[in-house]
């Protein structure tokens, strides 16, 4: 897997994958009712172009076929707020490897932590990667109650001194 900087012609694939994701991965956790709300803005390309512009954002592309496998991206506050891979490249080690290049760059920006919203399918990911759950939350999409966890995760001072 390529992991590279997304760009706003990843846009119309990002969402298209966001929204394959939470149906075909997600809906094992989720009542049909919260998937059709949590998916519902998949089709916002000028949402997306707008956080791939805002944060680091990252797309995983195989290289061999050029299939977006997954993406992920960081606000400058150390806010995770994408993480999702696709469900036909589940258990490859692609959401493994976007976090570590987000971590990376969460080290260069000298950030004390990093913070997300983890669904209930992400939680236990992110708990092996040493976030802890500081709460448990009832997001509100589109009138529909979606419950998620806030997680953070402390992340070790990296002076960026030169000895």
């Amino acid at each position: 897997m390529l992991l590279r900087r997304a760009t706003a012609a990843d846009a119309p694939r990002i969402g298209q994958l966001f929204y394959d994701t939470i149906t075909q991965v997600n809906c094992a956790d989720y009542t049909p009712v919260q998937i059709n709300a949590w998916r519902g803005g998949w089709q916002n390309l000028a949402g997306w172009e707008a956080k791939i512009e805002a944060q680091y954002f990252l797309a995983a592309e195989d290289e061999t076929t050029g299939t977006l496998g997954g993406f992920a991206s960081l606000a400058s506050d150390g806010y995770l707020d994408f993480l999702f891979v696709s469900a036909a490249y589940q258990r490859q080690g692609i959401a493994r490897q976007l976090l570590t290049a987000l971590l990376a760059q969460a080290a260069c920006l000298n950030l004390p932590s990093l913070y997300t919203d983890a669904s209930v399918t992400a939680q236990p990911f992110f708990f092996r990667y040493g976030f802890v759950v500081a709460q448990e939350q009832q997001l509100l999409v589109r009138g529909v109650a979606l419950p998620n966890y806030r997680m953070v995760r402390p992340l070790p001072f990296f002076s960026s001194l030169t000895s």
